[in-house]
């Protein structure tokens, strides 16, 4: 629908409805002010958004995270994702490294840099996943990799002509069931100048995201599931039926049916406390689920920009508000946290980070069990630390 047709129907609809609530003796100014209101939020096409109630998390176990070993890898940013592959501890840098890391005294053992691709740039390695004697992983840039014995394989290329036609923007996470790899596209990319900037497209609520699905043997890929909001981490159930979609801006993790893709619900029945990020498999039992912004139970931008969509739409379109909307999101943010998270999606622990791990204090990503200790990255940082879960926090 063109600009001018938008303004043609709304215009018409003020009008019509101005009449129609003079007759039945409302107001007039009123009345005016209502239909103007509604015209503004026809035009604009945004909406109401119903964001879940933080979590109450008063009478749950509160520990706390402090830093055991740390790892210092070389070069840029890391810790997007951790694995456990071959013995080794693995995480993927910014700049298209893989590292192994000694779980026993957090040594760096071996880096290997992924080839770059003719699609353009070097890797931005994010999530990674293993599978019997092979490592698979999704950069930045819409491509999946497979490693095995120090060589890299691309399965899948933004570029290439079969997967341009999904559209693909941002790939995240993935999750591997059955030879199917089932990938988080956070959000479609975009011609115009607009929408790219991080803060814009996450506190617009457009729900352009989706699931891409890539059979690691026919190399068949398509579209598993849309219309969803960030789509950043993303866990197969253990029930082998449900996969787990964190969506980043609705502070929910959702539930979608692994045949049809459709939405089933959502998972966190009592709401997070931030905007989700990373979920993992507990070795024992539950989840593990990282919040990479703490969302306080007071007032906060997000609720603030969601019930008021003019708002939203003025902060989100026009640059000159973009300092307003970085001030407000800094001074509503509260300490990340880490949620044990159960089969029935309550929360059961939530895992607060020591002072003794600023970079993780800032944005975590994500937490691998291994044994009696977790190892932590996050995006803003050079190092991996290994923790232990001691005391009340």
């Amino acid at each position: 629908m063109t600009s001018s047709l938008k303004i043609f129907l709304a215009s018409t609809a003020a009008c019509l409805l101005a009449l129609l609530l003079y007759w039945t003796k409302t107001n007039f100014l009123t009345s005016t002010v209502i239909c103007l209101l509604a015209a503004l939020f026809y035009w604009t096409g945004t909406k109401f958004i119903f964001l879940p109630c933080p979590a109450d998390i008063s009478n749950i176990p509160n520990l706390c995270l402090t830093r055991d070993l740390v790892t210092d890898i070389p070069g840029v940013p890391g810790g997007a994702s951790l694995v456990r592959y071959k013995g080794d501890v693995v995480t993927g840098t910014q700049d298209g490294y893989l590292v192994g890391i000694n779980p026993d005294n957090a040594e760096v053992k071996w880096k290997i840099k992924c080839p770059t691709r003719e699609s353009g740039g070097p890797c931005r390695i994010l999530g990674l996943r293993v599978v019997g004697e092979f490592l698979y992983g999704v950069d930045l840039f819409g491509r999946l990799f497979k490693f095995q014995s120090g060589e890299f394989q691309w399965l899948l290329d933004s570029k290439f002509p079969e997967i341009a036609k999904l559209n693909p923007g941002f790939f995240n996470d993935l999750v591997i069931h059955e030879d199917v790899a089932y990938i988080t596209d956070s959000f479609t990319l975009r011609d115009d100048k607009k929408h790219q900037n991080l803060f814009q497209r996450f506190y617009s609520f457009e729900a352009d995201g989706k699931i891409i699905a890539y059979n690691l043997v026919s190399g068949e890929a398509w579209v598993f599931a849309d219309n969803l909001h960030i789509p950043t981490g993303i866990e197969l159930h253990r029930n082998n039926t449900v996969l787990l979609v964190s969506e980043s801006n609705m502070y929910r993790i959702s539930e979608l049916d692994l045949k049809t893709g459709k939405k089933m619900g959502v998972f966190s029945k009592t709401g997070t406390l931030g905007a989700v990020g990373g979920v993992r498999r507990s070795e024992k039992e539950g989840y593990w689920v990282a919040v990479s912004a703490g969302r306080t139970s007071r007032f906060h931008v997000s609720d603030l920009l969601a019930v008021f969509p003019v708002l939203r739409y003025l902060v989100t379109e026009y640059q000159k508000f973009y300092p307003l909307l970085g001030y407000l999101s800094k001074r509503c943010v509260e300490e990340p946290r880490f949620y044990k998270v159960g089969e029935e999606g309550h929360v059961t622990t939530v895992v607060s980070v020591s002072e003794e791990v600023p970079e993780v204090s800032r944005a975590s990503s994500e937490i691998l069990e291994t044994g009696n200790v977790v190892f932590v990255g996050a995006p803003s940082s050079k190092s991996i630390f290994r923790a232990s879960l001691t005391g009340e926090h």
